[in-house]
């Protein structure tokens, strides 16, 4: 049975990116961003926030987090500072909506930036 669109939570994708020394697998990723809303939130604080995975590849990637508790999700992805030993920082890109408006400005923008010379003349 289906929730009625007024009555469902709403949601926010968070764009990130990982620096890292080593390759980071997705779930070595997700856990340990559950485990920094865990130790910042709570059990109740964490399944408030509603973290869910949607896109990682590696070095990009889009979190869905609930509406409400942008912030919190944003303070956790902030205190993950390493895996397996290795530093890391996830840097957040921005919020938005959609999956499709997280990819399409924040992390396409990002890889074209990155990805043109500079071309000017002096």
């Amino acid at each position: 049975m289906k929730t009625i669109p007024t009555l469902r939570d709403k949601k926010r994708y968070i764009a990130f990116s990982v620096m890292s020394e080593q390759e980071i697998s997705r779930r070595e990723l997700f856990d340990d961003i559950l485990n920094s809303t865990h130790s910042l939130f709570g059990d109740a604080g964490s399944s408030e926030i509603n973290f869910a995975l949607m896109t990682y590849d590696g070095k990009y990637g889009i979190i869905r987090c609930s509406r409400k508790k942008t912030m919190d999700a944003k303070a956790s992805l902030a205190c993950v500072n390493r895996i397996r030993g290795d530093h890391i920082s996830i840097m957040v890109m921005g919020i938005s909506g959609t999956i499709k408006g997280a990819t399409e400005k924040f992390i396409q923008q990002t890889c074209i930036n990155n990805a043109e010379p500079d071309n000017k003349e002096r």
